[in-house]
């Protein structure tokens, strides 16, 4: 089959099924959807431009992981940019999903204030078209100011994984669309946004243990009266944007909960500032997974805000990329997924305006023989000159996979015995 007849089998039914989803949203929804959302639009038609993809641990016939990037630019707002991520999974795979790990966003030209950021997996389904398995993806990232008139590139970070649910007892749900949800965060709630999310559809199963998997954020300074050198000078409910001090996301998780009422809810808490505190938007999205093979050792990250001007700076240039290297040692689990459940990047001194912004996790490597997961973390924060510094920290929360303990016997068939009577006379 050649490459373009292939391409088109697989998109179809997701375009597809992505005209289904739009047609059925509530009346409700829409009139709840913050206004990032409503500005969506269809895959940019520029094409990507960089990506990497490596396979980081595979136990054939039973389970795969495969860790990758990808970046895509935009000339200008309103709409974000997106791209179509599709992943060849092999035969075996009957259930597969995507992980946002990580994101990198920066202004192309120049430093700006912040409107809205955002990195976010909009769309995820497992295809099966022709006897191939695709595992398809969409991603939306943003970074703009309020005219939207500078061009910016957006990266993805990711992982897609997939096993058979004959060795793992596991299925995912609110894959599709992910699991959504939203606030319009005042001024008198405070600094830190809380947003607690519930799921009761699917086919999960009270003694299923439930894990949550980060899908991305999306926030936006609310619409505000603001003047302005410009005619008119002033303007009620205009895009409102500032300088930035700190971006946080924490995805709390104790475990691998239990789900005795078949309803399953978690938090997460979000910071995304100036020196002050300002109304904004706030989207969060996920996905679940769930089932008996599924295990979970958590991390999160505790966000304390931060405002007003430091004294203690480091005044040189600091603009640059920061990569560490981290080791978990002796998990209790088949297979290994690490999930990027809490970060915060921060200024150190003052809000200040952002050339690029960014967090990830790479180069993930898991040893079944000893049990160790190794990934490097990756980390950016700077204005045009990168100065003054950027502080980062991080929380990795790991999925755990058990296979079941009995192995699935083969089906045999009955053996064909042909027995001739012979006759006595």
């Amino acid at each position: 089959m050649n490459c373009n007849h292939r391409i088109a089998l697989i998109l179809v039914p997701l375009v597809s099924a992505i005209a289904l989803s739009g047609c059925m949203t509530s009346k409700k929804e829409r009139s709840m959807t913050p206004p990032s959302e409503s500005q969506s639009a269809a895959p940019t038609n520029l094409p990507f431009f960089k990506t990497n993809r490596r396979t980081s641990h595979e136990d054939p016939g039973k389970f795969i992981m495969i860790e990758g990037n990808q970046c895509t630019a935009r000339d200008r707002g309103p709409e974000p940019a997106t791209m179509l991520i599709t992943i060849d999974m092999p035969s075996y795979v009957d259930q597969a999903t995507a992980i946002l790990n990580g994101w990198d966003l920066r202004y192309l030209n120049k430093d700006q204030e912040i409107r809205a950021l955002r990195a976010d997996i909009k769309h995820s389904k497992l295809i099966n078209s022709s006897g191939s398995t695709t595992l398809v993806f969409e991603v939306a990232g943003e970074i703009s100011d309020q005219n939207w008139d500078d061009a910016y590139e957006f990266c993805a970070h990711y992982i897609g994984f997939g096993f058979n649910t004959t060795w793992i007892d596991a299925h995912i749900e609110g894959d599709y669309n992910g699991i959504g949800t939203w606030i319009l965060q005042t001024v008198a709630k405070g600094p830190v946004t809380t947003l607690e999310s519930i799921w009761n559809e699917g086919l999960l199963k009270n003694s299923d243990s439930i894990v949550v998997m980060p899908r991305g954020f999306d926030f936006q300074f609310d619409n505000t009266f603001e003047c302005e050198w410009r005619f008119p000078p002033c303007r009620w409910k205009d895009p409102s944007d500032y300088h930035l001090r700190q971006i946080a996301y924490s995805l709390y998780q104790i475990g691998a909960s239990p789900n005795p009422d078949g309803k399953p809810h978690w938090v997460a808490q979000t910071l995304f500032k100036d020196n002050s505190t300002r109304p904004h938007w706030v989207k969060t999205r996920a996905a679940l997974i769930g089932g008996n093979s599924v295990k979970l050792s958590p991390d999160f990250l505790a966000l304390n805000p931060r405002s007003g001007k430091s004294h203690i700076c480091r005044n040189g240039v600091e603009g640059i990329v920061r990569t560490e290297t981290f080791r978990i040692n002796n998990l209790p689990y088949d297979y290994a997924i690490p999930m990027l459940t809490g970060w915060d990047l921060n200024y150190e001194c003052d809000d200040q305006r952002v050339q690029r912004a960014g967090i990830w996790i790479h180069d993930i490597r898991f040893d079944a023989r000893s049990n160790a997961l190794e990934y490097k973390v990756s980390s950016i924060l700077r204005d045009r000159n990168g100065a003054p510094g950027f502080n980062a920290a991080h929380r990795v929360s790991v999925l755990g996979l058990n296979r079941i303990a009995v192995a699935p016997i083969a089906e045999r068939t009955a053996p064909d015995i042909q027995i001739r009577l012979r006759n006595h006379d």
